[in-house]
């Protein structure tokens, strides 16, 4: 046809046989060469852009050196979203999260701390995968559909010396000794001297202490404030009419007290569970329901071996 046909035709011509001379190389894989322009008429525009493709026979491809596949996914891993209040904080803390975490695979979690009042809210907003609290949930939390489970109690009892005649005392009395209303035993009509009333140090722990033991009141100024049991048993050797509170818990009682009943009901769990000794704080586990999911898996935890041990640091574990 000579050089007579208009430039698009001879485009059109170009593609046609590229086309045309794939058909005939039959099927293979392509291999992509650059990008050349097709031949412009001087003045004129590109008439069209081709890509030249070459087909070879699939046998002829070389084989990979290595058996190629495909990378691995990592396991996917979720946040447990874990909120606790400021009176199960001692109970609930970083290594009690981090010794749960580890031991759930695919899970993470830091636990956030609020108040109790808080953490409550955020359950019932659908915030948190669950809650951890110092106390009971009220009627009204429990009818917006929270469940409370309990983990342990954290009871507080009273230590004197061994020797002293100190048996039992009135919650009245308790509160008249702690607020400063008396300062001898004999305005309580037993013998002794001067009252010598012993209260943690530790602002978190005295302030439990204080809600459970005499709630609505704080303790008074002149109560000496101690760091320990420990320390609480020392100031019962030097002060005859020392009396003193402590934190029972799972760990060993140091030698050297005796644990003073309150209206003739002895500081045990047994007495707390039928609420003749009252002077406790639960810490309950609050969850949307019945546990689930991550909630029961941290009941499961808190209920076995290694959970138990971890609380018995804070609390006296259910029987």
């Amino acid at each position: 046809m000579g050089n007579n046909q208009p430039p698009a035709a001879r485009g059109l011509i170009v593609l046609c046989c590229s086309s045309l001379l794939a058909a005939c190389l039959g099927d293979g894989d392509p291999i992509p060469q650059a990008a050349q322009p097709a031949a412009q008429e001087p003045g004129g525009p590109y008439v069209a852009s081709v890509v030249q493709v070459a087909y070879l026979p699939a046998a002829a491809m070389p084989a990979p050196a290595v058996e190629l596949r495909a990378a691995p996914t990592p396991a996917e891993r979720r946040s447990a979203a874990i909120v606790v209040g400021r009176s199960a904080e001692h109970v609930v803390d970083q290594r009690f999260a981090r010794t749960f975490t580890s031991s759930r695979d695919g899970v993470d979690g830091v636990p956030v701390v609020a108040t109790d009042r808080d953490a409550v809210e955020l359950m019932q907003l659908g915030r948190a995968d669950f809650a951890v609290i110092g106390g009971n949930l009220s009627a009204r939390d429990q009818q917006s559909g929270l469940r409370g489970t309990r983990l342990g109690v954290e009871l507080f009892a009273l230590s004197v010396a061994p020797q002293s005649a100190v048996r039992s005392l009135t919650h009245t009395q308790v509160r008249q000794i702690f607020t400063g209303q008396v300062t001898t035993w004999a305005q309580l009509g037993m013998a002794g001297g001067a009252i010598v009333p012993l209260v943690p140090s530790a602002k978190g722990l005295a302030e439990r202490a204080a809600r459970v033991l005499i709630p609505g009141d704080p303790f008074a100024p002149t109560c000496l404030g101690v760091a320990s049991e420990r320390h609480v048993v020392d100031q019962l050797l030097r002060e005859p009419g020392a009396i003193g509170i402590v934190c029972l818990n799972g760990e060993p009682r140091v030698d050297g007290q005796k644990l003073v009943a309150i209206d003739w009901s002895p500081p045990t769990i047994e007495a707390f569970q039928y609420a003749t000794y009252p002077y406790g704080m639960p810490v309950t586990l609050v969850t949307s329901g019945p546990p689930s999911g991550i909630a029961a898996d941290f009941l499961a935890f808190a209920r076995s071996e290694a959970g138990r041990g971890l609380l018995a640091r804070a609390l006296l574990t259910m029987p």
